[in-house]
Protein backbone atom coordinates (compact mmCIF):
# COMPACT_ATOMS: atom_id res chain seq x y z
CA UNK A 1 0.00 0.00 0.00
CA UNK A 2 1.36 3.66 -0.88
CA UNK A 3 -1.37 5.37 1.58
CA UNK A 4 0.63 7.97 3.30
CA UNK A 5 -1.28 9.11 6.22
CA UNK A 6 1.12 12.64 6.96
CA UNK A 7 1.00 13.52 3.09
CA UNK A 8 0.26 17.31 2.73
CA UNK A 9 -4.01 17.23 0.49
CA UNK A 10 -2.53 20.84 -0.63
CA UNK A 11 0.41 20.47 -3.44
CA UNK A 12 2.39 23.25 -4.04
CA UNK A 13 1.67 24.62 -7.70
CA UNK A 14 2.96 27.92 -9.56
CA UNK A 15 1.37 31.07 -9.26
CA UNK A 16 -0.08 31.59 -12.16
CA UNK A 17 1.20 35.63 -12.67
CA UNK A 18 2.40 37.86 -9.93
CA UNK A 19 1.79 36.92 -6.68
CA UNK A 20 -0.71 39.00 -4.64
CA UNK A 21 -0.79 41.76 -2.03
CA UNK A 22 -2.25 40.42 1.75
CA UNK A 23 -5.54 41.71 1.90
CA UNK A 24 -5.22 43.14 4.91
CA UNK A 25 -2.69 45.54 3.84
CA UNK A 26 -4.39 47.62 0.77
CA UNK A 27 -6.44 49.20 4.57
CA UNK A 28 -3.21 51.32 4.50
CA UNK A 29 -3.60 52.81 0.86
CA UNK A 30 -7.68 53.29 1.63
CA UNK A 31 -7.51 54.80 4.91
CA UNK A 32 -4.86 57.39 2.98
CA UNK A 33 -6.07 57.09 -0.87
CA UNK A 34 -10.01 56.52 -0.45
CA UNK A 35 -12.39 54.85 -2.36
CA UNK A 36 -10.72 54.87 -5.66
CA UNK A 37 -7.02 53.47 -4.28
CA UNK A 38 -9.24 50.74 -2.82
CA UNK A 39 -11.01 49.80 -5.57
CA UNK A 40 -7.70 50.18 -7.59
CA UNK A 41 -5.49 47.95 -5.75
CA UNK A 42 -8.55 45.83 -4.68
CA UNK A 43 -9.04 45.12 -8.68
CA UNK A 44 -5.62 44.45 -9.74
CA UNK A 45 -5.25 42.11 -6.53
CA UNK A 46 -8.42 40.15 -7.81
CA UNK A 47 -6.57 40.08 -11.38
CA UNK A 48 -3.76 38.47 -8.99
CA UNK A 49 -5.75 35.94 -7.39
CA UNK A 50 -7.45 35.22 -10.21
CA UNK A 51 -11.30 35.76 -8.83
CA UNK A 52 -14.29 35.70 -11.54
CA UNK A 53 -14.94 38.69 -13.11
CA UNK A 54 -18.19 39.40 -11.02
CA UNK A 55 -16.32 39.54 -8.50
CA UNK A 56 -13.50 42.47 -9.91
CA UNK A 57 -16.78 44.43 -10.69
CA UNK A 58 -18.40 44.40 -7.70
CA UNK A 59 -15.12 45.90 -5.77
CA UNK A 60 -14.80 48.25 -8.81
CA UNK A 61 -18.40 49.42 -8.29
CA UNK A 62 -17.49 50.02 -4.62
CA UNK A 63 -15.19 51.93 -5.40
CA UNK A 64 -17.77 54.15 -7.52
CA UNK A 65 -20.29 53.91 -4.82
CA UNK A 66 -17.82 55.27 -2.29
CA UNK A 67 -16.82 57.70 -4.29
CA UNK A 68 -20.28 59.04 -5.39
CA UNK A 69 -20.96 59.39 -1.52
CA UNK A 70 -18.21 61.56 -0.90
CA UNK A 71 -19.12 63.95 -3.53
CA UNK A 72 -22.55 64.03 -2.14
CA UNK A 73 -20.77 65.00 1.01
CA UNK A 74 -19.36 67.90 -0.32
CA UNK A 75 -22.06 68.94 -2.13
CA UNK A 76 -24.35 69.07 1.07
CA UNK A 77 -21.20 70.28 3.47
CA UNK A 78 -18.85 74.23 4.04
CA UNK A 79 -15.44 72.66 4.71
CA UNK A 80 -13.12 70.71 3.60
CA UNK A 81 -13.33 68.36 7.22
CA UNK A 82 -16.48 66.41 6.22
CA UNK A 83 -15.19 65.76 2.55
CA UNK A 84 -11.28 64.35 4.27
CA UNK A 85 -13.04 62.15 6.67
CA UNK A 86 -16.03 60.49 4.34
CA UNK A 87 -13.13 59.74 2.00
CA UNK A 88 -11.67 57.90 5.02
CA UNK A 89 -14.90 55.99 5.90
CA UNK A 90 -16.13 55.27 2.18
CA UNK A 91 -11.83 54.04 1.60
CA UNK A 92 -12.03 51.76 4.49
CA UNK A 93 -15.70 50.47 3.90
CA UNK A 94 -14.68 49.54 0.25
CA UNK A 95 -11.11 47.96 1.80
CA UNK A 96 -13.92 45.46 3.46
CA UNK A 97 -15.52 44.58 0.12
CA UNK A 98 -12.21 43.72 -0.40
CA UNK A 99 -11.24 41.90 2.45
CA UNK A 100 -14.35 39.98 2.38
CA UNK A 101 -14.03 38.94 -0.89
CA UNK A 102 -10.39 37.79 -1.43
CA UNK A 103 -9.59 36.74 2.45
CA UNK A 104 -10.52 32.73 1.26
CA UNK A 105 -9.11 33.09 -1.95
CA UNK A 106 -5.33 34.38 -0.63
CA UNK A 107 -5.32 31.67 2.27
CA UNK A 108 -5.82 29.21 -0.60
CA UNK A 109 -2.96 30.77 -2.51
CA UNK A 110 -0.60 31.31 0.85
CA UNK A 111 -1.24 27.73 1.67
CA UNK A 112 -0.22 26.37 -1.92
CA UNK A 113 3.12 28.38 -1.20
CA UNK A 114 2.52 31.41 -2.58
CA UNK A 115 3.62 34.17 -0.75
CA UNK A 116 2.53 37.52 -0.48
CA UNK A 117 3.85 40.53 -2.72
CA UNK A 118 5.10 43.61 -1.08
CA UNK A 119 2.48 46.83 -1.18
CA UNK A 120 4.80 49.70 -0.19
CA UNK A 121 5.11 51.13 -4.01
CA UNK A 122 2.12 50.56 -5.14
CA UNK A 123 0.34 51.15 -1.61
CA UNK A 124 2.05 54.53 -2.16
CA UNK A 125 0.93 55.03 -5.83
CA UNK A 126 -2.52 54.31 -5.58
CA UNK A 127 -2.80 56.44 -2.26
CA UNK A 128 -1.02 59.43 -3.91
CA UNK A 129 -2.60 59.02 -7.21
CA UNK A 130 -6.15 58.57 -6.33
CA UNK A 131 -6.37 60.92 -3.66
CA UNK A 132 -5.11 63.46 -6.00
CA UNK A 133 -7.21 62.39 -8.89
CA UNK A 134 -10.62 62.16 -6.18
CA UNK A 135 -9.32 65.55 -4.75
CA UNK A 136 -9.30 67.11 -8.72
CA UNK A 137 -12.49 65.43 -9.32
CA UNK A 138 -14.08 66.85 -6.04
CA UNK A 139 -12.96 70.02 -6.81
CA UNK A 140 -14.52 70.16 -10.78
CA UNK A 141 -17.72 68.18 -9.57
CA UNK A 142 -19.06 70.20 -6.15
CA UNK A 143 -18.01 73.78 -7.28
Amino acid sequence: MHDDLFSPTIREQRAPGRPPWRPESIVYPAFFGGPLAAATLGVLNGRRLALPTSRLLLIAVAGLAGFGARVVVGAFSDGSSPVRLAGTATGLLVWLVVLALQRGPFRLAALRGHGPARLIGPGFAAAIGCGLLEAVLLLVLVR
